[in-house]
């Protein structure tokens, strides 16, 4: 989480707030021996972003020698439950 001075926050406000609704930071005001206040937004950025996907979906540990045994369970874990209807269909 960012920190700022309160002297800074008061001088560059437009600008913090203009951060904060854009880049989605909470940034707490240092108001000298404490911190007096937290500006976030209303509404929390998502964790990640849909173009991000790709990158983070590669930046996942491969599953190396382990990957048939994986496939294996999954086969059955299929096979010991009922198939169930597609409703998208």
């Amino acid at each position: 989480m960012e920190r700022i001075a309160l002297a800074d926050a008061e001088r560059d406000f437009t600008q913090l707030i203009q951060r904060v609704c854009t880049d989605g930071v909470t940034v707490e005001v240092d108001g000298g021996d404490r911190i007096i206040a937290r500006i976030s937004p209303v509404e929390p950025r998502p964790a990640l972003q849909v173009m991000d996907l790709n990158s983070f979906l590669q930046s996942l540990p491969k599953l190396g020698d382990d990957a048939d045994g994986f496939v294996e369970d999954l086969h059955r874990l299929r096979r010991n439950f009922p198939h169930e209807d597609n409703r998208w269909d």
